[in-house]
């Protein structure tokens, strides 16, 4: 049986898009997520502590911790639309704001590590 002129061309403009859709997946560049891709966190955030049972937390602005890691192990937080929260070990850290003048907006943080 003989193909007439138009199956063949079909058959060839068929076979030259596939190639071209095949080469543009072969070429493009594979998509990855690297960590700092997001703004939000979570960042590793550990120097902004200080242990509560270290004298350099009284002469200090860092946020406060009280954690059996203290300092030791890394606290990593997140924010997104002004909401964040921290974490050590996994454990979401508790939040306690101290007042620290006599502004409502002049407060310390104190993250408290909760086991349970």
């Amino acid at each position: 049986m003989l193909e007439t002129n138009g199956a063949t061309m079909l058959k060839k403009m068929l076979a030259g898009v596939a190639l071209a859709i095949g080469g543009a997946v072969f070429v493009a560049p594979t998509a990855s997520a690297a960590p700092d891709d997001n703004p939000f966190g979570p960042k590793d955030s550990t120097s902004s502590f200080v242990s509560a049972f270290d004298p350099a937390a009284f002469s200090s602005n860092k946020s406060l911790i009280v954690s059996p890691f203290g300092t030791s192990m890394q606290i990593d937080c997140w924010s997104f639309h002004a909401r964040g929260s921290c974490s050590q070990n996994g454990r979401v850290l508790t939040e306690i704001r101290i007042p620290a003048g006599s502004s409502e907006w002049d407060y310390r943080m104190l993250y408290v590590y909760n086991p349970f």
